[in-house]
C-alpha cells in the first residue's frame, strides 16, 4: 500500500486558449520557442504594429502577451546573446561567455526532457542563425550533458535560411521541443542602422507568422491542440544608443514574450515575469520536472480559483482540469482510478473518468498527472481510488474545483483568419440561452446556420467549413437572448 500519511495531491487548473490537450506524460505535445535575437521592446510590442504587423495584429489576439517580461539584471541576468539563450534554456541566470566558448552551467530543457522520457535525440532540436549558439545543444552539468543533448542545426545564417531549416525539420523530423534563433535583427541592430534594424524585425515577424500558420493549419502534425509557441528575445536594446545592449537599462532588460497555442489564455498579463520562467513553464507543458531551474512556471502567476482544501493548489487551464499527485513510496500499487462528482448535477454520484497506472513498488517519490478535458462550467469534486494489485483500495482526500462561468456574452474572432477552408469560431454565454450562430455574405444573404438551440452557460467552439464558398469576406453573427454580436472573417483560396 502507499504510505497514506505521505500521500500528497496537487490539483493544477489554469486558463488557456486550447481545448483537447493530450496527457502530459505521453510525450506527444510540443513546445516551440522562437527567439527574435536582439529586438527591443520599443520596436516590437512596445511600438504597436509599426514593425510587427503579424505578431501584433494576427497573433497577439490569440495569445497571452506578457507586457512586463524582464531580464533581472541586478539578480544576475545578462543582456547578451549566449547568456540570454542559456537562461531561456535552463531556467537560471547564466553568466557564460558570449563568444560560444562556454556551455550552460546547468541542465537545459532538452536534457531534462530526454532524461525524463528516455527520448531520442531527434525529439529535441536547436536551430539557429548564429553558430556560437551550438552551446544550446547541451550543458556541461554532470549527469546530464551531451548524452541527453539536442540535435543541432545552424550556422551564421540569414533568417531566410533559418526559416527554411525550421520548416524542413518540422516537416520531416517533427521534434517535440524546438528552440529557434532568428539572428538578422541582432546583426542589423549592432550595425547602428535603424532602417535596416526595423526592416529585419518586420522580416522576422513574417517568418514567425508563417510558422504560426503551419501550426494553425495543423501542418506536419503540429496544431493548436498539441503545440505551444513562445516568441521572445534574448536581450533588448539600449534606448539611447541602439548598438548597445549589455547593461541594466530599461531598453536592455524589458523584453518581449508572446505565448500562443496549447494552454495559453487569450488575455494580457502585465505582472512582472522573468526570462528564466520559460524553462519551468515548458516543463509544466510537457510534463517533466526542471529541478535545478530557479524560475517560476508562468502558470504560477495566474489567479487561483477557490478550493476547499488549503493544502491543495488550483489553477485554470481553460476548461480543462489537470490533476497532479505525488507519492513518497509505494508497495503493491496497481494504480489510481480518477473519480469526479458534479455538485451541480441533477443526479449526484461519483463517476470513474480515468485510470493511471501505478509504479507497483517504489521507495522514491513518483509524480502522476491526469487531465479532465473540456469540463463545462460548474462545481466538481475529485478523488483518487488507489488500488493494490490484490484488489484492495483506499480513497484519497477530496478536493473541490469551481470552474467559474463566463462573466459575459462574447463572440470571438475566428481563427485562423484569413483561413482556407476551415476555421474555428468561439463564443461564450454567461447564462442559459437560446443561441443562434449564422454566416452571411456581405450582401446580408444567409449562407448557413452553425448553431441553433439552447446552450448552457460556458464557452463553445464551432468549426466552419467554407469549402463550397469562394474567396471573400463573410459575416458571422451570434444571437443569445438579447445579446447580438457580429464579426468579419476572410476566406482566401
Amino acid at each position: 500500500m502507499i504510505n497514506k500519511n505521505m500521500f500528497i495531491l496537487y490539483l493544477i487548473l489554469s486558463l488557456i486558449t486550447i481545448a483537447g490537450i493530450p496527457d502530459f506524460t505521453n510525450g506527444q505535445n510540443n513546445v516551440i520557442i522562437i527567439v527574435m535575437d536582439g529586438a527591443g521592446w520599443a520596436h516590437t510590442f512596445g511600438g504597436g504594429n509599426a514593425y510587427i504587423p503579424h505578431l501584433y495584429n494576427d497573433m497577439r489576439p490569440h495569445g497571452t502577451l506578457y507586457t512586463d517580461f524582464r531580464i533581472d539584471f541586478n539578480a544576475g541576468g545578462k543582456t547578451l546573446t549566449n547568456p540570454g539563450h542559456a537562461t531561456i534554456a535552463t531556467g537560471t541566470w547564466q553568466s557564460i561567455s558570449n563568444d560560444g566558448s562556454q556551455r550552460p552551467t546547468l541542465p537545459t530543457i532538452f536534457e531534462y526532457y530526454r532524461s525524463y522520457f528516455a527520448a531520442s535525440q531527434d525529439r529535441c532540436y536547436a536551430i539557429a542563425g548564429k553558430n556560437k549558439l551550438n552551446i544550446l545543444a547541451h550543458s556541461d552539468y554532470a549527469g546530464y550533458g551531451q548524452a541527453f543533448g539536442a540535435s543541432w542545426l545552424g550556422n551564421n545564417l540569414a533568417d531566410q535560411e533559418t526559416f527554411n531549416n525550421v520548416v524542413s525539420i518540422m516537416s520531416s523530423i517533427k521534434p517535440n521541443l524546438l528552440i529557434v534563433n532568428f539572428a538578422d535583427v541582432d546583426r542589423a541592430g549592432d550595425s547602428g542602422n535603424l532602417e535596416a534594424y526595423t526592416a529585419a524585425i518586420t522580416t522576422a515577424d513574417n517568418y514567425i507568422y508563417q510558422i504560426w500558420q503551419h501550426i494553425q493549419n495543423g501542418d506536419f502534425g503540429y496544431n493548436i491542440d498539441n503545440t505551444t509557441l513562445f516568441i521572445t528575445n534574448d536581450h533588448g536594446r539600449n534606448i539611447d544608443v541602439m548598438t548597445e545592449h549589455g547593461d541594466g537599462c530599461d531598453g536592455c532588460t524589458h523584453i518581449m514574450l508572446l505565448a500562443l497555442g496549447r494552454n495559453v489564455v487569450t488575455q494580457e498579463i502585465s505582472s512582472t515575469t522573468y526570462q528564466r520562467d520559460i524553462a519551468p513553464t515548458v516543463g509544466d507543458l510537457l510534463g517533466f520536472p526542471t529541478p535545478l531551474a530557479e524560475g517560476l512556471s508562468l502558470f504560477v502567476y495566474t489567479d487561483p480559483l477557490p478550493v476547499e482544501l488549503a493544502s491543495f493548489t488550483s489553477r485554470l487551464l481553460r476548461n480543462n482540469v489537470i490533476l497532479e499527485w505525488e507519492t513518497e513510496s509505494e508497495v503493491n500499487n496497481y494504480g489510481f482510478e480518477v473519480e469526479r462528482y458534479a455538485l451541480s448535477a441533477e443526479r449526484q454520484a461519483w463517476n470513474k473518468i480515468g485510470f493511471v497506472n501505478g509504479n507497483v513498488n517504489s521507495n522514491s517519490p513518483k509524480s502522476y498527472a491526469y487531465e479532465d478535458k473540456n469540463v463545462t462550467a460548474g462545481k466538481y469534486s475529485y478523488r483518487l481510488k488507489q488500488i493494490d494489485s490484490d484488489g484492495q483500495f483506499e480513497y484519497s482526500k477530496t478536493i473541490e474545483v469551481d470552474l467559474g462561468a463566463p462573466k459575459k456574452f462574447e463572440l470571438s474572432q475566428n481563427y485562423p483568419n484569413p483561413f482556407n477552408p476551415m476555421t474555428n469560431i468561439e463564443y461564450a454565454i454567461s447564462s442559459r440561452q437560446y443561441v443562434i450562430l449564422k454566416v452571411y455574405n456581405l450582401l446580408g444573404k444567409e449562407l448557413t446556420t452553425l448553431v441553433k438551440g439552447y446552450k448552457e452557460t460556458g464557452s463553445y467552439t464551432v468549426n466552419f467549413d467554407a469549402s463550397n464558398l469562394s474567396s471573400g469576406v463573410y459575416i458571422y453573427k451570434l444571437q443569445a437572448g438579447d445579446f447580438t454580436q457580429t464579426r468579419k472573417m476572410t476566406l482566401l483560396k
